[in-house]
């Protein structure tokens, strides 16, 4: 009962142990609302600002490559399958702890030169590269659902036994009803909690 709910850790070698301290919940803020986005300091990305706000130290690791587009990356981002895509892919930090993967995928046409195609830590986010590049996020169109992770998940982000992952999937759409990036995270269950806020009109 107690692996099952996460409450036991095995190491290698020594066994197994209860878990000192809970998982870290990230709070994370979804609206996605462009007001919203303009409450924080733009200068950098908003994920830094949200773990450095709960107490925790931020950091990324992060690789960049170009892939044709599978045809659910195509279908989300208006292009046909095969057609080549940027990735930007991120496995992000609080602390030493693997908080979520990030995979960003975008029209190589849009990207291509910009500071989206290196690897390095972009401070003041990706959105606001795209804004530079004439791309204004105006809306966004989210898909969640949950289910258990892949192996290669679980070795990434250290998930104990039976921990169900989150997989979002966000459209970020311009001021031209352009499709401009379709990003995908991986939250652990035991991490998380999605915050949303929703007009009642």
């Amino acid at each position: 009962m107690l692996r099952n709910e996460g409450l036991i850790i095995s190491q290698r070698g020594r066994g197994s142990f209860v878990r000192a301290d809970p998982p870290m919940r990230y709070y994370a803020s979804l609206t996605g609302s462009r007001k919203k986005r303009l409450d924080v300091d733009r200068r950098r990305d908003t994920f830094s600002q949200q773990i450095e706000a709960q107490g925790k130290t931020p950091h990324q690791v992060s690789s960049v490559e170009t892939l044709p587009a599978t045809a659910e990356v195509a279908a989300h981002l208006g292009v046909e399958p095969g057609t080549p895509v940027a990735v930007r892919r991120r496995i992000m930090y609080a602390d030493d702890q693997p908080l979520q993967l990030g995979d960003s995928y975008y029209p190589l046409d849009i990207v291509q030169s910009s500071r989206i195609m290196s690897p390095e830590d972009v401070a003041e986010g990706t959105d606001q590269v795209l804004e530079d590049l004439g791309h204004i996020p105006t809306r966004y169109e989210d898909e969640i659902t949950w289910r258990m992770p892949s192996v290669e998940e679980a070795t990434k982000l250290h998930l104990g036994p039976a921990t169900p992952v989150g997989r979002l999937l966000r459209t970020s759409i311009d001021q031209h009803d352009r499709p401009i990036e379709l990003y995908q995270v991986i939250l652990p269950g035991d991490r998380h909690v999605l915050l949303y806020e929703v007009d009642a009109q």
